[in-house]
């Protein structure tokens, strides 16, 4: 079997989780089997895929194994080995601030003792001169270890906030960069159909849980907002164990969860209804089995058959408690020895190194406790030429909560090894045909006949010792960190990617991206939209005198662009945030996006009202409307200007109540339609471009007939 290193070349990140694909060189050789590791721990072992990329081969079967990355220390981070000296300098100052307390403490004790004055002896000379040479030097000794002291706790202090960031930048690093010396990690070993005999491309593809993404949008106006452009960003956070180094980053507003079948035509039959019969993979063997064995009985006739299984003691416990590990072992080889501790160890030549310590956990009674040889060459770099698995055999747990941790672990669970019934009910554990193997030729009745085998019979692709437990606390790990991304809370006035009109859409980022593995939100650039911006000014000048700057956004794409919140910049002046709306594709259809209020264009309506008699012999009230409006544009370029307005509107049971329009100059326009989403009645409007720096007016007149013994309700003036 061949190791191979592979390369993450592009991820497409959907609703939730994301497809990784890596692409690895092959050149020619012998082996038809092939090894991919570095693959993380939270992949989904039933979406893997491999194929050939370019050139020629044919790949007939891939499978997600475990294996265990034994690392040197200078493979441990940079980061770890900074954290671990700044921490042994901080011991040796902490040594040496103990050595210089002790010698201040002795140097402050230091002083002249006199002997004592005995009675009836004249008293002695003081020694003054020694005296004052003692007290110089403790004076002098004192004020160096003083100084000393003050230069060492500022060290100390140093150091102190040296490991405090080694330790804050270990957090903030990526989750994929762990600090342990050996590494549980995933791969995928794949069989192609004839050794290759010319290099060519292999690409491997698998899912992974623990990714997501939200739009947002960068809006850039040029003075004036006559011209501009919208870039699409995305900000993804993923946790899924492996930083996307250099990759071509994909977004998706699909769910990668979601089945997608081809849907499958029935017949559709006149008649009682019956139950649609399970498919069943059983076949029935071929005849005249047996016979392919004759010459290999014939041959083995002479040995000696293999030992039955053995049952040793645990170490440390006696026979009363009834407790003891079993072994099986295939082909002859014995048992080898029960582990001392619940460990998790490999072998590779005569190195071996603990993994992980977990606190023993309770075996189901269904997990297989069985282990098996390997084919004879063994896994690459030195790896044993045996394979085996030795698992503690624990008491059952009263309950069954332990089961669902290990069908978590892969697709299928671990089931205990069944043999088939030749029934058309056949389990449905045998419909997984990658979980099928040929029973060997000691296996009696059941050889040349395919049985299910154990999970852990193709989790591993190395020979070691190892508890399952251990390996689901660390599957188990992986896989609520990735799932830690799901609670994250989203960006500011960011949505959660949906369809649109049920429709889902792919964007394409234009250039590679990194995104680590911190289940942090990082900020990507995605692509430049093809869209037609319109800059408006729309005024409603009966409610207020302001003019409003408005952009109406037109997609042009083939793709639609998702509801999130949008950067608006005229200029080098950033103007607000606001929210953008789903828009389809296609320029039918379109947005109008406010900037606010503009203040270099002025509004002013002026309004006239009299009310004078009508129709024959002053039967009726006529109450004339005048409205006036005035523009003034003080930008430096022309500016095309909406103003609103609204003319009254009858009921259909007046019939005495009538509303003519005089007329309007220019000619305004009678909206029928929504407006902005929302249906006005009476709803007018002008359409005018002003000039630069010019002013212009608008005017319309309309009249309000009714009986001349009626008035309005609330006052007959209309504003």
């Amino acid at each position: 079997m061949s190791s191979l290193s592979s390369t993450l070349d592009s991820v497409t990140v959907y609703r939730e989780g994301a497809t990784c694909r890596r692409l690895a060189k092959l050149s020619a050789g012998p082996d038809r089997q092939l090894r991919l590791g570095g693959l993380p721990l939270s992949l989904e072992p039933g979406s893997l895929r491999a194929r050939v990329h370019t050139g020629g081969g044919r790949v007939v079967d891939v499978r997600p194994q475990y294996d265990v990355e034994l690392a040197e220390e200078v493979d441990v981070p940079a980061e770890q080995r900074a954290w671990e000296a700044a921490g042994a300098k901080l011991s040796k100052l902490e040594l040496v601030r103990q050595r210089l307390h002790a010698e201040i403490e002795e140097l402050r004790n230091l002083r002249p003792a006199f002997l004592e004055h005995k009675r009836g002896e004249p008293p002695r000379p003081a020694p003054v001169e020694s005296m004052l040479a003692l007290g110089e030097f403790s004076e002098t000794e004192l004020a160096s270890r003083l100084e000393q002291r003050r230069a060492l706790e500022q060290e100390i202090e140093d150091a102190k906030q040296e490991q405090l960031l080694r330790q804050r930048r270990m957090q903030e690093a990526s989750s994929s960069k762990r600090a342990e010396r050996a590494r549980l990690s995933r791969v995928a070993v794949v069989t192609l159909a004839e050794a290759p005999t010319a290099a060519f491309e292999l690409e491997l593809e698998y899912r992974v849980p623990g990714a997501r993404w939200v739009p947002s949008y960068s809006l850039t106006l040029e003075r004036g907002l006559t011209n501009g452009a919208l870039q699409m960003r995305a900000s993804v956070a993923q946790n899924t164990g492996e930083d996307w180094s250099d990759v071509r980053l994909s977004l998706s507003t699909a769910s990668s969860s979601q089945r997608a079948d081809m849907p499958e035509l029935k017949a559709l039959k006149i008649g009682r209804r019956q139950e649609t019969p399970a498919r069943s993979g059983w076949r029935e063997p071929p005849p005249g089995l047996e016979a392919l064995f004759e010459a290999y009985d014939s041959a083995m006739s002479g040995f000696p058959p293999p030992p039955p299984p053995s049952v040793q003691p645990q170490p440390g416990k006696s026979k009363k408690d009834g407790s003891a590990e079993k072994s099986r072992s295939l082909g002859g080889l014995p048992p080898p020895p029960p582990p001392p501790a619940p460990r998790m160890t490999m072998a590779t030549g005569s190195a071996s190194e603990a993994m992980a310590s977990a606190a023993p956990m309770r075996m189901p009674a269904s997990a297989p406790m069985r282990a098996r040889a390997a084919p004879k060459g063994g896994g690459p770099g030195g790896f044993l030429q045996r394979q085996t698995m030795e698992l503690e055999e624990q008491e059952a747990p009263e309950s069954d909560e332990f089961a669902g941790d290990l069908a978590a672990l892969d697709e299928g669970g671990f089931g205990s090894v069944q043999e088939p019934e030749p029934a058309a009910g056949l389990a449905a554990a045998f419909g997984d045909y990658a979980r099928l193997q040929m029973a060997a030729p000691e296996a009696g009745a059941q050889r040349g006949k395919l049985t299910q085998a154990s999970e852990w019979d193709f989790a591993f692709v190395a020979g070691f010792s190892v508890q399952i437990d251990v390996v689901l606390a660390i599957v188990g790990r992986a896989q609520r960190d990735a799932m830690s991304v799901v609670g994250l809370s989203l960006p500011s006035l960011c949505n959660p990617v949906t369809s649109v009109k049920s429709f889902d859409y792919r964007y394409e980022c234009g250039a590679r991206l990194d995104v680590p593995s911190t289940s942090k939100w990082v900020l990507v650039p995605v692509m430049s939209c093809a869209v037609g911006l319109t800059p408006e000014y729309v005024c409603v000048p009966s409610v207020e005198p302001k003019v409003y700057r408005t952009l109406t956004i037109s997609n042009r794409s083939s793709h639609a662009l998702l509801p999130g919140p949008v950067d608006v910049t005229a200029g080098e002046e950033f103007l607000m945030t606001t929210s953008l709306p789903a828009i389809g594709p296609g320029a039918e259809q379109s947005h109008r996006l406010g900037l606010g209020v503009e203040e270099s264009i002025k509004v002013a309506r002026k309004t006239q009202f009299k009310e004078t008699t009508g129709g024959f012999l002053g039967g009726s009230t006529v109450l004339p409307h005048d409205v006036d409006v005035e523009l003034n544009n003080r930008l430096s370029v022309p500016a095309l200007v909406e103003v609103r307005e609204r003319v009254p509107i009858v009921d259909a049971g007046e019939k005495d109540l009538k509303i003519e329009e005089v007329g309007s100059t220019p000619p305004w326009e009678k909206v029928e339609g929504p407006v902005d989403g929302v249906i006005v009645k009476g709803a007018r409007r002008w359409r005018v471009t002003v000039p630069a720096g010019q002013s212009l007016k608008l005017s319309a007149q309309f009249a309000i007939r009714m009986p001349a013994d009626k008035m309005l309700v609330g006052g007959n003036r209309r504003n």
